[in-house]
């Protein structure tokens, strides 16, 4: 009987929803999370040391260096995103990189080339196409069981907090309409 080898996990940017992506991802069967980087140490140690978690970089070029870490989640502010995930491509990582893509189409656009050339595979995180009630909507539409769309609405309740914290950064669109007009793209 053949064991499964844990993917080697490493996130970049520790931040409220960097720590959501290794808090995770340490619980996953089949994954280790093997390393975390900030520019913060004592950040990084704060998370480091509850997860249990030995390589510790405060600079991601050295772990995009690391040869036993296979994936990277980066969760850094949307204005770093081009550069990490263009080197982490490069540099042969897997990638997951947190929503949204990047502040402008140009970037976006070279991050997908950086994708084309990579033998690495990127994914945007869209994780509400994982919803089980999203799947069974979407199987739904594709079983034309409720018709053709011909209109679509979004709304989202985002609490005052989570507005004063973020939205001084990106917009309400950008931080989480974002999941709506992917699922609206998704769904038609």
């Amino acid at each position: 009987m053949s064991q499964v080898k844990a993917v080697r996990w490493g996130v970049i940017g520790l931040g409220w929803f960097g720590e959501v992506h290794a808090d995770n991802l340490a619980e996953m069967p089949d994954i280790e999370l093997a390393a975390l980087c900030t520019r913060r140490p004592d950040r990084l140690n704060e998370v480091a040391d509850r997860l249990n978690v030995s390589k510790r970089y405060t600079d991601y070029h050295e772990l995009l260096a690391d040869p036993d870490i296979d994936v990277v989640s980066i969760a850094t502010h949307i204005h770093d995103h081009r550069e990490i995930a263009i080197d982490a491509l490069r540099s042969g990582k897997h990638v997951l990189l947190e929503k949204p893509m990047a502040p402008t189409l140009a970037d976006c656009e070279l991050i997908l080339e950086a994708a084309a050339q990579s033998d690495g595979l990127f994914m945007v995180g869209h994780i509400c196409r994982f919803d089980p009630r999203v799947t069974i909507a979407k199987q739904a539409i594709e079983e034309g069981r409720i018709g053709n769309i011909i209109s679509m609405h979004a709304r989202r309740n985002l609490s005052k907090a989570i507005g004063e914290t973020v939205l001084d950064d990106i917009s309400a669109l950008m931080g989480d309409g974002i999941h709506d007009a992917d699922l609206m793209l998704w769904f038609s």
